[in-house]
């Protein structure tokens, strides 16, 4: 079984086990059907069966052949536990089941359970379930869609004093307690490495500075080493592309830096991505288009350290620990439902370059 399967897997065992512990499903409510499951889920009809299956097998559920799956408790089994929601975009790329780990472990010594809600990294989604988690769990943690369009939302939580700890991205001019990853220092590495190795016309593309906190500390830092290292302004090209990362996207951006100006001096020798999903598929893009020229001693740079895709041109980029974020957002977010402090609290987790040769065989 895949990665992305054991996610998927353990997303849906997660999200009944944390309901039934809760007390939100009780003994005798059904569950919905195997195919309804694989549709609200993602997944395949297999992957919900596994799932299901092992929901009977710890003593939480009961299955008939034509009847359906019904909660159905046994005496020996825990129930109405503390829940805690993590509502988060399930793109099955092998960080978040490593967040997950880290989360489950921390509040599970606490004696909480998590449940895992997939926001589809959809704004209106995540509101959803947001408003209506709110009331079934006793905390929650959240990886925002982004920084700002549920920012009335989140001020209202604020005043409420409600327990929410935010991971990677943070509501921006609100109060919160978060936990990411040190997105400046890694930015200022990869734009230092460059400025080492050498290279003097430089492009950056991003998302959405405005409504991503990640990507506008990514360009901060990154641009502070370019500032240090004394790179002309004219030397460097900024571009932007919408969240919805494709082939045709991509195209058009390595068409404007490599065929609309035909003077080869102006050729980016380094192109910083702002993340993995975005170089790899950019990577792709160059295989498949031979007409790109690009330079001999091109690099490309980019930001997670995503494993399972070969690397056809040299690449850098920054790991992040995606155990150690989650498991400090799970401490933070006991301290907000178990003490009187009111004071948020931000965690910065350390982060490391590392560097990829040419995969001969991609």
């Amino acid at each position: 079984m895949s990665k992305t399967d054991n996610l998927k897997y353990m997303e849906i065992y997660n999200h009944f086990l944390g309901l039934i512990r809760a007390g939100v499903l009780v003994h005798g409510n059904k569950l919905p059907s195997e195919s309804q499951l694989a549709s609200q889920f993602e997944v395949s009809r297999i992957t919900v069966i596994r799932a299901l299956n092992q929901l009977q097998d710890d003593g939480y559920i009961s299955r008939a052949q034509g009847r359906g799956s019904y909660v159905h408790i046994q005496q020996s089994t825990p129930q109405h536990l503390a829940a805690v929601a993590l509502i988060m975009s399930i793109s099955g790329k092998g960080r978040e089941i490593q967040m997950i780990q880290g989360i489950e472990m921390r509040l599970k010594q606490a004696g909480y359970v998590l449940t895992i809600h997939n926001s589809q990294e959809h704004p209106e989604v995540e509101r959803e379930l947001i408003v209506s988690m709110k009331s079934k769990v006793h905390g929650m943690i959240l990886y925002p869609a982004n920084s700002i369009d549920n920012a009335h939302l989140f001020e209202g939580m604020m005043k409420e004093m409600w327990p929410i700890v935010y991971i990677d991205r943070y509501p921006m001019n609100i109060p919160c307690s978060f936990v990411t990853c040190d997105n400046v220092d890694g930015g200022y590495q990869l734009g230092k490495h460059f400025i080492e190795a050498g290279h003097k016309q430089i492009a950056l593309i991003y998302h959405d500075i405005v409504g991503l906190t990640s990507e506008r500390d990514r360009f901060n830092g990154f641009m502070r080493a370019m500032s240090e290292g004394n790179i002309p302004r004219s030397n460097i090209k900024i571009l932007s592309i919408n969240r919805t990362e494709t082939m045709d996207t991509v195209n058009r951006i390595l068409h404007e830096l490599y065929l609309s100006d035909r003077n080869p001096e102006h050729f980016p020798t380094a192109i910083f991505t702002f993340n993995d999903s975005l170089a790899l598929l950019m990577m792709a893009c160059i295989q498949r288009h031979p007409e790109y020229q690009l330079p001999a001693n091109f690099l490309l740079g980019g930001f997670d350290d995503l494993k399972g895709s070969p690397r056809s041109v040299p690449f850098v980029t920054i790991r992040q620990d995606y155990n150690q974020i989650g498991e400090a957002a799970a401490t933070l977010l006991l301290e907000k439902m178990e003490s009187k402090i009111l004071v948020s609290r931000q965690e910065i987790v350390p982060v490391q370059l590392v560097h990829y040769p040419v995969d001969l065989h991609a």
